[in-house]
This record gives structure tokens, sequence and C-alpha cells, in this order.
């Protein structure tokens, strides 16, 4: 039985489940105890364990917010060096059983944990179209990738709507028409403005097909430029044919 302090949850609830489930999976390296130990390959089972706890300290502090999660976990996998591999083995091998029993209990009490705070500000928040393919690939740092899918989203969107994939051609040809303007007396302009964000999201996409890796190395960068394909999704959300 081991004390859980109060977690609070610093990604989505699905997301922690699969990464303690993934970490416990990783701690298979307590079933190659018996091949280290028949082969005198100690040394190289401790290397194994080492990487597993310290991978599993570091998504544990992804995971939770504070150090506290992380602490315990750390804390219940902690032995003490001795002089000889095969000795430490003999003591380390235990602490494999106990750490893999944190991560089975945080699972079990994940529906305790304290949701993580929305934030406006966060991926998440964008439209769910654009959430649906790109985050994966902004947390892996495929910035370039994941703004050329989010634009892309939109010209689908476009197509879809209207059988023309840029803007200017979806708003003319396409009689393509936006609800939502701030004021009747407005709405000329509030379409015009649609229509050119959407114009300058296909520029964006055609500028940035010139080079292998987009020109965008920074994750804000890459961030705004999905928060512009989502800010499009929202509007077309509404759209209609005049």
């Amino acid at each position: 039985m081991y004390y859980c302090p109060m977690a609070r949850l610093q990604m989505p609830r699905e997301q922690v489940k699969e990464t303690l489930v993934e970490r416990i999976r990783a701690g298979d390296v307590n079933a190659k105890a018996e091949v280290a130990e028949k082969n005198w390959r100690h040394r190289d089972w401790l290397d194994l364990f080492a990487k597993w706890r310290n991978d599993t300290i570091k998504a544990l502090k992804n995971a939770y917010e504070g150090r506290d999660i992380a602490l315990e976990f750390e804390a219940v996998t902690e032995t003490t060096e001795r002089s000889i591999a095969q000795y430490t083995f003999e003591y380390r091998r235990p602490a494999t059983r106990y750490g893999i029993r944190k991560l089975e209990s945080l699972v079990e009490g994940l529906s305790l944990a304290l949701s993580q705070s929305p934030d406006a500000t966060a991926m998440d928040s964008l439209h769910p179209e654009i959430l649906s393919r790109c985050p994966g690939l902004f947390d892996g740092g495929d910035y370039a990738e994941a703004v050329e899918k989010g634009f892309k989203v939109v010209r689908d969107r476009l197509r879809s709507l209207t059988t023309y994939e840029t803007g200017s051609e979806a708003f003319g040809k396409g009689k393509l028409y936006i609800q939502g303007a701030a004021a009747t007396h407005a709405d000329a302009d509030f379409q015009e403005a649609v229509k050119f964000l959407t114009m300058a999201i296909d520029r964006f996409r055609n500028e940035k097909a010139h080079t292998a890796d987009g020109n965008i190395t920074d994750p804000l960068r890459a961030y705004e430029y999905l928060r512009l394909s989502s800010l499009a999704m929202h509007l077309l959300d509404k759209a209609e044919i005049h």
C-alpha cells in the first residue's frame, strides 16, 4: 500500500493513462532479470533498469503537476549501489516490481486525479479537425508537417463546401457566405476578411512548400500557424452557399 499525494494532471486523462500503461509495459525489464542472472549479465540488466527508471521519472514529471508523483516512484525504486554488480542486482530486482505496482496504482486511481485546467491557448483548444490531425506531429517536433496538415484541413473544408480549394474561388465562383458578422452594415467587411484569411492560408501553404522543413523550427511560430488554421475552420463552421 502506497500513499499517493494529490495528483494534478498536466495533460488529458487518456494521454496520462497511455503514458502509464506504456511505462508498465516497458517494465518487462523485470522479466529479463532471469536471463541476466543465468548468463552473469548483471551489469547489462542494471543499465536496462536505470534507463527504464529514468525514462519513467521523466514521463511522470510530464504527466503530473509538481514533483510528488515522480518522487514517490523514485523512492520506491531507489536501492543502494553495491560494490559488485551481482549484489546490486539482487537488491534492485525487487525494486522493478515495486515500481510497476506504483504505476498500476496510478492507473487505478486516475479517475480521482484532478483534471488539467482548461486553457484557451492550449493545443487541445484548437478546432477539432485541426486537433485530430496535427497534435501528434506537433508534440513530436514535426512542426512543418503539423502546419502543412493544418493548411490542408482548411483547403479540404473549402473543397467540401464549394468544390473549390482556394479562398478566392470559394468566395467567388463557389458563392461561399459566412454567418457571424458583428452587424449587418459590417457584413461585407466580414466576408472579405474571412476570404482574405483563407487566401492567406493558401499563400502560406504555397510559400512553405518550397522548403523541406517549411522554415519552421520554432514551436511557438508553428502553433501560431495552427491557430490561424483553427480560426479559419471555426469561421467555416458557419458557412452557407448563397
